[in-house]
């Protein structure tokens, strides 16, 4: 079901949202740290990290500070809305990751992303690796410039707003959980790296497979990404 989803939200608006999060990243990387959430009360993740980079970060936009996913109305399903308003859905989706997802863990997943993917011989590589882009991170340093993007929402989807929050809160406190129980970057080792690329290929939270039965094709972001 990773297929689809939403439409491409400003450029300018993401690109912002992004740079501000935390380690300055979007999107799938980057997430929002804490609990799943309902479209009324939202869950948690963080801004979605490109994939070079990983990792949801930041601080994010609006919506995300009221707890809730998007300004949007719950009842309105997602075939029903504006063009302007799915641009609002993917962003509002970014912003409640910077929001949500905390900083530390942000950037932690942002250093593990890198050194998972560096191809590092030796358990030291590895570490340095992976702290030189968390501690980059932390520090506010700008990341990837790529933006973040949400494909169209496939047509006859009966899903509502609601439906879709309820699952991005999911996601992200998922993405929180499995996060934290990752090696740090100053231990962590080769052997660790499995460990990584499973909550890369986690399976989604119910919230969210169950939305493929009601509309195939339809890809919610992934703070993991």
């Amino acid at each position: 079901m990773r297929d689809g989803l939403i439409g491409l939200a400003s450029a300018t608006m993401l690109a912002s949202t992004l740079a501000t999060a935390g380690c300055g990243n979007s999107p799938s990387s980057g997430g929002t740290g804490g609990t799943g959430g309902s479209s009324s009360s939202g869950g948690a993740v963080g801004t979605g990290g490109s994939p070079s980079t990983g990792g949801a970060v930041g601080t994010g936009g609006s919506p995300s500070t009221s707890g809730s996913v998007t300004t949007l109305g719950g009842d309105k399903p997602l075939t029903t809305l504006t063009p302007a308003e799915v641009a609002q859905l993917c962003t509002d989706t970014y912003a409640y990751f910077g929001n949500a997802i905390p900083t530390a863990t942000a950037c932690k997943w942002r250093g593990l992303r890198t050194a998972v993917s560096s191809s590092s011989p030796t358990d030291s590589d590895l570490q340095r690796a992976c702290t030189d882009p968390e501690t980059s991170c932390l520090q506010g340093s700008p990341g990837s410039t790529d933006i973040p993007s949400c494909p169209d929402i496939p047509s006859n989807c009966t899903v509502t707003v609601a439906d879709y929050s309820t699952c991005i809160g999911d996601e992200v406190a998922a993405f929180t959980q499995a996060v934290s129980e990752l090696a740090d970057c100053a231990t962590a080792t080769l052997d660790d790296m499995p460990a990584v690329w499973d909550v890369m290929g986690a399976t989604p939270p119910a919230s969210c497979a169950s939305l493929d039965t009601t509309c195939a094709g339809l890809v919610p972001p992934n703070p993991a990404y």
